[in-house]
């Protein structure tokens, strides 16, 4: 009976704009087309690029002719009378690709006439014709600055002199003027650079501005947001831009690591990243963490909002090859912040990649690297026990008779250890004394640590290489780039690679009209085929949740070794004599024969029109699609011992000895999930940017814009899959209730058919002003409405905006301002709102089932629903200080910050009789303060350079409002919601000492000294607990020292974190948990005869267990430890060949980087590194030392 479960998340959600822009795509024939589209679009702007450069050759030819050639190949129009054409001379020109403004200047510097230019239609006209009065004559002037290396320079006021009439360049140091009388003088200037005045120039024209030593350059950076680029002299906000020199400074293949220890007030919590199983990417970890924690909810992300290239990143992180970025800014404030509105409570990192500039020769980058990373030091964990002590448990367990259940069962027939069974071979005689002692002290000199060292453990290998290509004409700017990763991970046989694709190109169609067009794939692959990481995974099963510490994987040849796994070894061979498949565990084998695979194809297209309605007004329309699909497979071998496993549980033993086969002898057992997130943005917008008199800068932007994101997956099993042809047989009886071997009853597991979906839709509006006056005062302000489909009715009808105000003073440039020690100083404050999406839902949901048995649709795990529900609030208040000294021998930035988060979501419960336990609401409060410094001093200046930079944020937060009840349980809680503490704290039953008799525990209960452990358990209340401190670092930072002497460059950073406690692991109290979830290194420290309570804290061990006695010695003040540290990062070294002799490369640099170096101090005295610092039943291991060695060229 063929029979399907099927399982959906619905989401029966009512928005209140039906749009839609997601384009059926039943066989992904949407897809293609959107592709070939954009193919066709980017070759389209190529070769319209390619058209406006002329290659002609002509000697002594008439001009007639001449015009008629380029006419040909431009497509321009040429209006000229036969009577000027009779007055020319002839022309003699060898052009080769050049810009056709160009070669028109050649041909009529030796003619007695002229022409004029209009769009696309080019007049010969009479020299006189042009006579007139210069005063009387109007044209625009367009034209593009840049400094002494040919870098384009943004914000340069350009201005006609006497006049109002100025603008400022843009990014690609492009600028124009409209109506700009001829004779007139333009004058360009820029804080940091010398001013020009210019009186003769051209249309097309190229200036140069020098910079000034000694003086502020910083002023002329940008900052991203994301809807616009700001000078960050007029930003009122916290803003950090990273450019890709500190970026590039680390080597990884995230971006995420890249940035540890190079931004105050982020940190880098160095966790997995989101699992490929994950099918709802706002739930996904970045693991990067701005100002602390925001929410309390598990249905928020603390994680900032990744925004790539203007829009919200949705696919995995991993996708983004950190090769392509020329920038990051992180926007840590409201002002900064706030016009992403419902998604920027958590702050914003903004990545801009790199992008062709107009007027730009060709420009190649290579980059190769090869890094190798140490194995991980298995042998650093606590939580171990070795194999004598774990033997002389099993022995005293045996000898009152712990194991007599396990080992007269003859049903199901429950796995015991080899010590347990060399121990029952003794008693029952079936070996002597003297093989019974040599195989005990054979087992006590193993250690199962080395096996994994030496067979699942390796170094890892990782290789990475980049290409890119950027340039550009006079109308047309293009990037192209393409980066492959290769990594063997520390796992054996764990493999990832990553192919990454990534152009941009930009096209002038006329002097107002710009076109853009990109694409991003990325297509990576990875192998998990190691299931055997010392964390976990191996479980022989019965009394043993963990692998005992005498095990084997191979025998002295090499040859690989069976464990104890699920049943008895005698149970194994009976019914492998019967002809039933190997029923034996071996892990090496399992290793070899593992065959996973997850697959990620993650394409970006994206689109813009951007219109210049006048010099100081644009509008532009964006488009983006993402769409990432996740596949997953798990071949399930005939030889793995799944297969053989599940096949052997539901064989029929005839009586006549023959074996019936419920599930196919043959093939193997497929496991297939499918993963497919895509993501739909529009965005129209109008961008003011106007400089009047030189004194008032306005910039203003409004905006709209509307996203869907939908996610859907589905999953399956396959029984008998043969791989070389694709068949299969799911022709199964998953209905019936089978006996099974041993012992039991079950039904096969059913082949699937999971299925999901979840759409989110969001509408947006929003606008952003800026106004700074004679570069002393700037005043900024943002507002932005969301609404989503994900918040309920009643607030979808609300106009609740978030908004943001800002205020900056750039007080040294008051004229009363004379300092020559302190030459710039610039204060800035700002307040605001924004906020946290829950990626929950308003509505009712469940979980949708069509039963094995009845075939009947039902409902479970519903969820309660709320019309109020709405986004989180942050409130961020920020002060700011920038400053230098004197010739910048010192510099940086001080902020403080408050932020507050409201309205945060947390579970609320409700009368039973409602047919709900709790809901979703808006009712609890946090509040969070600290500092933020980076200061940079220039030590030496000379031909020997040496900078210091030191980073330094506290962080200190407190729950104002959170009415979930306290538990017995909530002293496990990762937020135990306690007022007035850090939202991460770490709580504990005080500690009272060892009872001298028993070396039992002992903790206060009523004020006295008690060991009755369920009473003081019960007793949960604030003032019944040890408040220790948080548990994540108040103070934290990063000190980084830069050298560099001729061509060799030296670089090393120091991190820091202090202010926060930790909870380590300890031993369990009783025989039986330490062989269920595993031993700790304390156990050698016990207590174990009156008088040991004097030099230890560890209790005894008692063979019979008492949970509450555990439990109490678990989460007691004893086991918490002071978590400050002090880490040695990293270290860099380089060399920078000079160009001489290298005539095809203009720069080469080879590096060297060392990650990983250690701890320098650390405030715990017990070894342990708090950064991987871990529980009961977990096995972290700190990141091993790597070594990297690369090279960087640029053609």
């Amino acid at each position: 009976m063929n029979s399907k479960i099927q399982r959906r998340i619905v989401h029966d959600n009512k928005c209140n704009n039906d749009w839609n822009p997601a384009i059926p795509d039943k066989y992904g024939l949407a897809r293609w087309l959107r592709f070939i589209f954009l193919v066709a679009l980017l070759l389209l702007l190529y070769f319209a690029a390619s058209a406006q450069k002329i290659t002609i050759v002509a000697k002594n030819q008439p001009l007639k002719e001449v015009l008629q050639q380029l006419r040909k190949q431009s497509g321009y129009a040429f209006i000229f009378s036969d009577q000027l054409m009779a007055k020319s001379n002839p022309v003699t020109i060898t052009a080769k690709e050049i810009e056709l403004l160009e070669v028109l200047r050649q041909i009529f510097t030796s003619q007695p006439m002229n022409f004029e230019m209009n769009g696309k239609v080019i007049t010969v006209i009479e020299n006189n014709s042009i006579q007139q009065p210069k005063r009387k004559i109007k044209r625009p002037i367009r034209g593009r600055i840049i400094d002494s290396l040919d870098q384009p320079l943004a914000n340069v006021t350009v201005r006609i002199k006497n006049s109002d009439q100025a603008t400022r360049s843009d990014e690609a140091g492009a600028f124009s003027l409209d109506d700009v009388p001829v004779g007139s003088i333009i004058t360009f200037s820029l804080l940091g650079h010398s001013g020009r005045e210019i009186s003769e120039f051209n249309d097309g024209i190229i200036v140069t501005l020098n910079a000034v030593q000694g003086m502020l350059t910083e002023a002329v950076v940008n900052v991203n947001t994301g809807y616009q680029s700001i000078p960050k002299e007029r930003v009122t906000g916290s803003f950090v831009l990273v450019d890709s020199a500190i970026l590039n400074r680390a080597l990884s293949a995230n971006f995420q690591e890249r940035l540890n220890g190079m931004v105050p007030g982020l940190e880098y919590t160095n966790v997995s990243f989101m699992k490929a199983s994950n099918y709802n990417p706002l739930g996904r970890n970045a693991g990067l963490i701005i100002r602390g924690q925001s929410s309390l909810s598990s249905g928020v992300s603390n994680s900032p909002l990744i925004v790539l290239d203007n829009f919200p990143y949705e696919g995995e992180l991993s996708n983004i090859n950190p090769n392509d970025i020329e920038s990051i800014t992180i926007l840590k404030d409201a002002a900064a912040a706030s016009i992403w509105g419902a998604r920027a409570g958590n702050g914003v990192i903004v990545i801009t990649s790199k992008q062709g500039k107009l007027n730009k020769q060709l420009t190649v980058e290579l980059n190769a690297n090869l890094s190798v990373k140490n194995k991980p030091d298995v042998f650093y964990d606590r939580n171990y026990l070795n194999s004598k002590d774990y033997i002389g448990i099993e022995k005293e367990l045996f000898s009152i008779g712990y194991f007599d259940a396990d080992l007269e069962d003859n049903f199901a027939y429950t796995p015991v250890s080899p010590v347990v069974e060399l121990l029952s071979q003794l008693k029952n005689r079936n070996i002597d004394h003297s093989s019974y002692n040599t195989q005990i002290t054979e087992l006590e000199q193993n250690d199962v640590r080395k096996e994994y060292d030496r067979y699942m453990y390796r170094k890892a290998v990782n290789q990475q290489y980049s290409i890119g290509l950027r340039g550009g004409g006079n109308k047309i700017k293009y990037a192209l780039s393409s980066g492959l990763d290769k990594n063997a991970e520390s796992l054996a046989r764990n493999s990832y690679s990553r192919f990454t694709i990534n152009s941009i190109n930009s096209y002038e169609i006329t002097s107002r009209l710009q076109l853009t067009a990109g694409i991003i794939n990325t297509i990576s692959k990875t192998d998990p085929n190691n299931d055997f990481p010392y964390t976990g995974g191996l479980s022989p099963g019965g009394q043993y949740g963990r692998i005992y510490p005498y095990a084997l994987f191979a025998d002295e040849q090499g040859e690989a070794l069976a464990i104890i796994k699920d049943f008895r070894p005698f149970y194994a061979q009976q019914m492998m004599g019967k002809g039933f498949k190997d029923w034996t565990y071996k892990p090496l084998d399992e290793l070899q024969i593992s065959d996973k695979t997850t697959r990620i194809n993650d394409l970006v297209l994206k689109a813009g029109i951007n219109y210049k309605i006048t010099s100081f007004l644009k509008a532009e329309v964006l488009f983006q699609n993402q769409h990432q699909r996740i596949k997953n497979e798990n071949f399930n071998s005939p030889e793995s011992y799944y297969t053989r496993n599940l096949i052997n549980r539901f064989s029929i033993l005839n009586t006549d000895g023959s074996l019936g086969y419920r599930i196919p002898a043959k093939g193997a057992i497929l496991e297939t999930s499918q993963y497919d997130w895509n993501a739909n943005n529009l965005r129209a917008q109008l961008n003011f940017d106007k400089l009047i008199s030189t004194e008032h800068q306005i910039t203003a932007l409004l905006g709209w814009e509307i996203k869907q994101l939908k996610t859907e997956g589905y999953g399956n099993t396959y029984y008998g899959y043969r791989k070389e042809v694709g068949a299969t047989n799911n022709n199964l009886d998953f209905a019936t209730i089978f006996s099974v071997n041993p012992f039991g009853t079950s039904r096969i597991p059913s082949p699937g058919g999971t299925v999901f979906g979840i759409t989110n839709r969001y509408i947006s509006y929003y606008t952003n002003l800026g106004y700074t006056y004679k570069n002393l005062y700037s005043i900024t302000g943002s507002a932005r409405r969301d609404g989503a489909n994900i918040f309920g009715v009643n607030t979808n009808q609300k106009i609740t905006p978030l908004w943001s105000a800002g205020l900056g003073w750039s007080l040294s440039n008051e004229k009363f301002y004379h300092s020559e020690l302190l030459p710039y100083l610039k204060f800035r404050a700002t307040y605001g709102y924004s906020g946290n999406v829950y990626f929950g839902t308003a509505y009712v949901t469940g979980v949708s089932l069509t039963s094995i048995v009845t075939g009947l649709p039902r409902i479970t795990n519903l969820t309660a629903p709320n019309p109020d529900l709405r986004w989180e609030k942050v409130r961020n208040i920020n002060f700011g200080l920038d400053f230098h000294l004197k010739k910048q021998v010192l510099s940086g930035s001080l902020e403080y910050y408050v932020k507050n988060g409201q309205d945060l979501i947390q579970p609320i419960e409700l009368a039973p009789s409602t047919g709900f336990l709790s809901f979703s609401g808006n009712a609890a409060e946090t509040q969070t303060k600290g500092f933020d410094v980076q200061l940079i001093s220039r030590n030496f200046r000379a031909s020997f350079k040496w900078n210091t930079t030191l980073m330094f944020s506290t962080i200190n937060n407190k729950i104002v409002t959170y009415d979930v009840p306290l538990t017995s349980s909530s002293i496990s809680s990762n937020v135990v919601g306690i007022i007035g503490r850090p939202i991460n704290s770490i709580y504990s039953y005080k500690w009272a000492g060892l009872d001298p008799q028993s070396g039992d525990p002992l903790g206060y209960l009523d004020g006295k000294s008690s060991n009755d452990y369920a009473s003081i358990i019960n007793k949960f209340q604030p003032g019944d607990l040890k408040y220790n401190g948080p548990s994540t670092p108040t103070v934290f930072g990063n000190l980084r020292n830069d050298f560099s002497l001729k061509e060799f460059e030296l670089s090393f950073s120091i991190g820091y974190k202090f202010g926060y406690v930790m909870r380590r692991s300890s031993t369990f109290l009783n025989y039986g948990n330490i062989l269920n979830y595993g031993g700790n290194v304390d156990f050698s420290q016990r207590w174990q005869k009156p008088g040991d309570e004097n030099t230890t804290a560890v209790p005894s061990v008692s063979v019979v267990g008492d949970e509450n006695k555990n439990t109490f010695y678990q989460y007691s003040d004893v086991l918490v430890e002071k978590g400050d540290h002090i880490r040695f990062q990293d270290i860099r070294l380089s060399y920078n060949f000079k160009r001489s002799g290298w005539s095809a490369i203009r720069n080469l640099q080879l590096f060297t980087y060392m990650n990983n170096l250690g701890i320098i101090w650390r405030a715990n005295k017990k070894g342990i590194d708090p950064d991987v610092i871990g529980g009961y039943y977990v096995h972290d291991i700190p990141q091993p030392f790597s070594i990297s060695f690369g090279l960087k060229a640029t053609l």
